[in-house]
């Protein structure tokens, strides 16, 4: 997962500005961060990311007279939806991100909100995300180096995608442990195992469902409206979208089958106690008759002035059992 943060990750970038609900980012034209004490009028670029949860980054951008309507409304809007779109030099949308793990459940998705052109990156976010994160630790050490928008977006989503490969490889692993004590007929317990995995899996292949059909529709959609830089970009993103959920969709297909298996080693182990209580039942159901018939207080009743008669009396009744006991079997063995 991520390197292990031990404060406020985006106090260790340098910013042109910072407030509570945005952080403004400034890089050249190599995409190298500009130092806190250049003019952001010298940025090549500008990244800003707002803290959706605060008011005052919602009106900052309700204000913004450079940014267009469309844009405003996806950041602005109350509900969450998945979606990307292109509209005058514009990429804008909703995307999925994984929550960060310091602040969150790292297995739990969030949402990324991004708009971007040629000099400006827009984010959001209402909780902490991974992904986003881990792209800025990396750029303010130096190890990536984004010379334009489209390149931050490529690293941020390309990270993603990294992030849920390595969940869903940690998922596969989980799901090949609980496979071999199913073979080993150790099965026992396993269910409660399987259950929060075969969750997890149908979680993200349903959200890599919609990235993939996201950047498949606007490909399809915007190719002509599209600058090639960028359509080369979301050609590619969707490329290794479609991989990963191919990836996991043969996991949920692996876990489906493996709860299939577990559900019939249920069944057949409760048929096999059904099994054992209707043969206890037709044992003793003679019994139950023969000492239901003398515990009749009437007179004339066989063997009621002999000695041995408890004694006669329960031999037969142990002689009949015997012979339900083997006719039972008898019955059962030719079925198998």
């Amino acid at each position: 997962m991520a390197d292990s943060v031990t404060s406020d990750p985006a106090s260790i970038v340098p910013k042109l500005h910072n407030d509570d609900f945005v952080i403004t980012h400034g890089f050249d034209p190599d995409g190298a961060l500009l130092q806190k004490a250049v003019p952001s009028a010298q940025a090549a670029w500008m990244w800003k990311s707002y803290a959706l949860a605060d008011a005052r980054a919602r009106r900052s951008i309700e204000t913004d007279e450079n940014l267009p309507e469309l844009v405003k409304e996806t950041f602005l809007a109350t509900g969450d939806q998945y979606q990307i779109s292109y509209e005058d030099g514009w990429l804008f949308g909703e995307l999925p991100d994984l929550q960060h793990e310091h602040y969150g459940d790292p297995r739990e998705l969030g949402y990324f909100r991004f708009a971007f052109n040629d000099r400006l990156f827009i984010s959001g976010r209402r909780h902490p995300l991974q992904s986003v994160d881990d792209v800025r630790q990396s750029i303010s050490r130096g190890k990536i180096k984004p010379a334009s928008p489209i390149a931050l977006f490529n690293a941020i989503f390309r990270r993603f995608l990294e992030l849920l490969k390595a969940e869903i490889a940690q998922l596969a692993e989980t799901l090949d442990s609980i496979e071999d004590h199913i073979v080993g007929e150790n099965w026992q317990g396993e269910r409660e195992r399987l259950v929060p995995v075969r969750r997890q899996i149908v979680v993200f292949h349903r959200y890599l469902t919609a990235a993939t059909s996201l950047f498949r529709h606007i490909d399809h959609a915007d190719r002509r409206a599209l600058p090639e830089d960028l359509d080369d970009l979301i050609e590619g993103l969707s490329r290794r979208a479609a991989t990963l959920h191919a990836e996991g969709e043969q996991l949920q297909q692996r876990a489906r089958l493996l709860q299939d298996e577990l559900l019939a080693k249920l069944t057949d182990q409760s048929n096999q106690f059904l099994y054992v209580l209707s043969v206890m039942t037709a044992v003793l159901l003679p019994t139950n008759v023969i000492t239901g018939l003398f515990g009749m207080n009437t007179e004339g009743l066989p063997f009621s002035g002999n000695l041995h008669g408890f004694w006669v009396v329960a031999f037969i009744a142990l002689v009949i059992s015997a012979i339900v006991y083997l006719l039972v079997r008898r019955i059962g063995g030719s079925r198998n």
